[in-house]
């Protein structure tokens, strides 16, 4: 009887597909045409749960594939021609029907390729396939973590020893940099991987809770020559920088406080982790705020660290500027805006500004950051006609860029400018804008 009932059974489930199937041929669902193909897409996230780094486990919504974004490109033309959640895509039957010829899947949490510096991990996989008429082709694709993760760590002897207005600059050796501060010193930042990068860069900037001694010194952590794939920085690199002055920090004429810096470097892929020689991470002498080199030519920023009010749509906006003197000629002067406006922020990520941006390398982004907002040619914040790069001296005026601002209503805002000369330390600080709701 048993038996009988599995047989039975069977059969209903066999007529049942087919009728499914049927169903969808009449719906023209799966209807190809001669030059057709399906793809079928599998999509997956590495797991690094088993793996011991320093990091500890990603937060569910990161490595949830079904919220990662799908897009399927033309390889020829890196022309879109299909691009949806992975969740919707499977909700849709998980096929795509697509004119025989050869294509690239990428897949993503979210648009961060580039990104500079975020407090998010990047994930992103990316497979090569090829359409064949009539046929449906298996695509399995792997979204792994595709940037440098930085975990800062300050031992309670830091935070004894200094006062608490410290900053600690982190940098990918391009244009990614992020700045811990007493308030978000222990998140994770994960920085993207610049062409033949093999070092991160790190300054810090510190007054001891003693007798008030300004400290400015600047490192570079080198990764080994003898690393397990590359001595290049590669997409999941896991720094942990620890920094422990001790109880008594030695004091010495030059580099005027050892900090006590240790740095652990895991590949995520293994988890095999190693400490990196006290070697390759070298003190830069032109880092420090006192003695050094007299000819280093200091930069010198005015009009930072302000906050500044005013009521929305209206035109009594405050004149906000900073000025620059940067004797070596700016080589980086780079922007991030975060904002509580929903509005607002997409917007920005529309232009392509959500992340961190250069005004004196714009590059893509120069037909977006000149212009004029009057004649929605652009948002004015550079004159594409006239450099920012190795200029010595610059008045960054975003008065005009207040009245767009206004347009959104109430927001908090902060603009984070960070000027390099590629010499002494970058100096770094926040303009904040606060916008109240008219009464």
């Amino acid at each position: 009887m048993k038996q009988i009932t599995y047989i039975l059974t069977g059969i209903s489930l066999v007529i049942g597909l087919s009728a499914c199937e049927m169903r969808d041929e009449l719906k023209g669902k799966n209807a190809l045409n001669d030059n057709e193909g399906l793809v079928s897409l599998d999509l997956l996230a590495q797991d690094y749960s088993n793996i011991i780094t320093s990091r500890g486990a990603f937060p569910d919504e990161e490595v949830n594939v079904e919220n990662y974004t799908v897009q399927i490109v033309n390889a020829s033309t890196d022309g879109v021609v299909k691009e949806t959640s992975y969740g919707d895509l499977r909700a849709e039957g998980g096929s795509v029907k697509l004119t025989a010829g050869k294509y690239r899947v990428r897949a993503y949490n979210y648009n961060g390729e580039n990104v500079g510096a975020s407090e998010r991990p990047y994930f992103k996989g990316q497979t090569d396939f090829q359409i064949l008429p009539g046929k449906t082709t298996t695509v399995n694709t792997t979204c792994r973590l595709s940037c440098v993760e930085v975990n800062l760590i300050l031992a309670k002897s830091f935070e004894e020893y200094f006062k608490d207005d410290y900053t600690i600059t982190i940098t990918n050796g391009g244009a990614g940099n992020y700045v811990f501060k007493k308030e978000n010193v222990g998140k994770k930042i994960y920085f993207n991987v610049p062409e033949n990068a093999s070092s991160i860069l790190m300054s810090v900037k510190a007054t001891t809770s003693t007798d008030g001694t300004d400290i400015a010194q600047s490192y570079t952590i080198t990764k080994p020559e003898n690393s397990e794939n590359s001595s290049k920085l590669e997409n999941g690199d896991s720094f942990k920088v620890t920094i422990n002055p001790g109880d008594n920090p030695v004091i010495d004429p030059v580099t005027k406080i050892n900090l006590g810096i240790t740095v652990d470097l895991t590949w995520t892929e293994t988890g095999t982790t190693v400490e990196i020689p006290t070697e390759n991470i070298v003190f830069n002498p032109g880092g420090d705020s006192e003695g050094g080199d007299t000819n280093k030519g200091e930069m010198n920023v005015v009009g930072l660290d302000k906050t500044y009010s005013f009521v929305a749509l209206s035109e009594d906006v405050p004149t906000v500027k900073v000025d620059f003197s940067v004797p070596n000629g700016i080589k980086k002067l780079l922007v991030r805006i975060n904002s509580d406006n929903e509005g607002f922020m997409g917007t920005l990520e529309v232009f392509g500004l959500g992340g961190e941006f250069d005004l004196a390398n714009p590059g893509d982004l120069l037909g977006v950051l000149s212009g004029s907002l009057e004649t929605q040619e652009g948002i004015g914040l550079i004159d594409a006609n006239d450099p920012i790069k190795d200029k010595t001296s610059y008045s960054f005026d975003v008065t005009s860029f207040m009245s767009l601002l206004g347009l959104y209503g109430a927001s908090e805002n902060t603009f984070t400018i960070t000027v390099s000369d590629g010499i002494n330390s970058d100096i770094q600080g926040d303009l904040k804008v606060n916008v109240t709701a008219q009464e």
